[in-house]
């Protein structure tokens, strides 16, 4: 069994990390949403304010949050302004938004320049070369798209299930582009058409070489930011490798339920998990964030 992950409160690099980080990447279900999707309730779903009173406190004290998710552009256009914040990170990395009314950023990783057929986008180039096809060949009655929120998309394909990810990326390996499956966590939809799938999880198809690091990266740069000026909050594998760009990763404890997650976060020394599930992990992460800038501020 991989070793357990330092809490946040006993991790070596909190306060450091803590103390100088203006920006916060943070994904959104299962992380900053409690079940369903909801912002106004505790993990157990109950009623409850902390999150949101916890993202006021970050809006006045002048901290930056910006969503990075797998969600799409126009999802996350309205969740961000909903939430005062302004730029944002769609699709698992392929879109970035630097700000309100400013024109995307898209990332395509290691395609090539003759990729894209025309105008198509990303997502139909995935579509263009069978992906779909090949997996629901493959793992028949075990993977389907994660309606409705496959639809609106640029660059990725939102898929639900419980495939082995090796033996998927060996099929998509046939394909004439290169496309990658990541596993974006396990989620609870209130209905599927998997057969036999106890435990579902979210996958993105996505151009191989794109990751939420690269994106992080390139938005820190775009800021004059380096990667010790960042913190960044989630619960999936995708979520980890976002660590690789910052000074600090955080996963709410909800994200130890997938062991995909805890055998990616073993090697990284920069991860630490909060005690709290979803928004209460959040919540408990904005807190002692605030708590570290402030000490910083205040005049010994």
């Amino acid at each position: 069994m991989p070793v357990p992950l330092p809490a946040l409160e006993d991790h070596p690099l909190k306060d450091a990390a803590l103390q100088r980080a203006t920006v916060l990447y943070t994904d959104l279900d299962g992380t900053l949403l409690a079940r369903g999707a909801r912002l106004l309730a505790d993990a157990a779903g109950e009623p409850w304010l902390g999150t949101a009173e916890a993202i006021v406190a970050l809006n006045r004290a002048g901290l930056t949050c910006v969503v990075c998710s797998g969600r799409n552009r126009w999802q996350l256009m309205e969740v961000s302004r909903l939430l005062g914040w302004d730029s944002y990170i769609a699709e698992v990395g392929c879109v970035i938004v630097p700000g309100r009314g400013e024109e995307p950023i898209y990332h395509t990783g290691s395609w090539g320049p003759d990729a894209l057929h025309g105008d198509e986008t990303p997502y139909e180039a995935i579509t263009r070369v069978g992906a779909l096809d090949v997996l629901a060949r493959v793992f028949a009655g075990t993977i389907e798209e994660h309606a409705p929120w496959h639809l609106n998309r640029e660059a990725t394909h939102v898929l639900r299930g419980n495939v082995p990810l090796a033996q998927a990326q060996a099929a998509l390996d046939t394909l004439s582009l290169p496309v990658r499956i990541v596993d974006n966590g396990i989620i609870h939809p209130p209905v599927h058409g998997l057969i036999d799938v106890d435990e579902v999880h979210a996958y993105h198809l996505i151009p191989d070489g794109v990751h939420k690091s690269d994106a992080i990266e390139r938005d820190l740069t775009r800021r004059g930011l380096g990667r010790m000026d960042a913190l960044a909050v989630g619960d999936s594998a995708t979520d980890v490798e976002m660590a690789d760009a910052v000074g600090l990763g955080v996963l709410v404890a909800n994200a130890l339920d997938d062991e995909r997650v805890v055998e990616s976060a073993a090697g990284r020394t920069n991860v630490a998990v909060t005690h709290g599930k979803r928004g209460e992990g959040w919540t408990e992460l904005a807190t002692a964030w605030l708590t570290a800038r402030k000490s910083v501020q205040e005049p010994s």
